[in-house]
């Protein structure tokens, strides 16, 4: 079984340990990584691990051989090749990093650490996605000229300034990191890569400096023209 750390403990590293924790024979977390002491000792009491001070101190510990990444954006690149570098298995949130290079850095030191690196896309594991995964390979929408997709949630107008995620870095052309990417990784693994892409993000309602509409016209390599909303 495979002991795990969490890192960057709120509200949705519960959720992945409450998915996984004590549910399954092939991973067990045993231990939390937060800056906030209060954090720390909140996740090790409600799971019973332990807690660790830093991230430094989790790719330390020669008895910890995995890592659950649910940090800012902005640090995902350097947190997975911290973990390669330790010898440490690596499951991340989406996005994989915010640029193509720093992603492409990020898999090579997988690979040449030989450790294993999982990127977070649970909607393919969706029944609807499943079944137009079917459909599609079989043919059955007989020769498919155009897919679209939308994603739009609540929570946005609530952001304060204080929050991470309430940040362009963090948050580039508004839900697009959060929430849209859902709906390109469902595209490209239905329909194949895409090739061009014209995007416009806007503000017009939120209260903090970041985008609350995007919208992308999309041209995938196999002829398929796609929009993402």
């Amino acid at each position: 079984m495979l002991k795990v750390a969490s890192v960057g403990l709120g509200w949705w590293s519960d959720e992945l340990a409450k998915a996984v924790h004590g549910k399954t024979g092939k991973l067990r977390i045993v231990g939390g990584a937060a800056r906030t002491p209060a954090k720390r000792a909140a996740f090790a009491q409600r799971f019973g691990v332990r807690p660790y001070d830093s991230y430094e101190a989790v790719l330390r510990d020669p008895e910890i051989e995995g890592v659950i990444l649910t940090t800012p954006h902005s640090l995902n690149a350097e947190h997975v090749i911290a973990a390669a570098k330790a010898g440490k298995h690596v499951f991340v949130e989406k996005p994989f990093t915010l640029t193509a290079a720093s992603a492409a850095k990020a898999a090579e030191a997988c690979a040449e650490a030989g450790v294993v690196l999982a990127v977070r896309h649970n909607r393919r594991f969706a029944p609807a996605a499943t079944e137009l995964k079917r459909l599609v390979e079989a043919g059955t929408f007989g020769v498919i000229l155009h897919a679209e997709a939308n994603f739009s949630a609540p929570s946005a107008p609530a952001y304060t300034p204080e929050r991470w995620r309430a940040s362009r870095l963090e948050s580039p052309a508004g839900g697009l990191a959060g929430l849209g990417i859902h709906m390109i990784d469902a595209l490209i693994w239905l329909l194949g890569p895409m090739v061009r892409v014209l995007c416009q993000a806007k503000r017009r309602a939120v209260k903090v400096d970041i985008d609350d509409t995007t919208s992308a016209l999309i041209q995938f390599e196999s002829g398929y023209t796609g929009y993402l909303g």
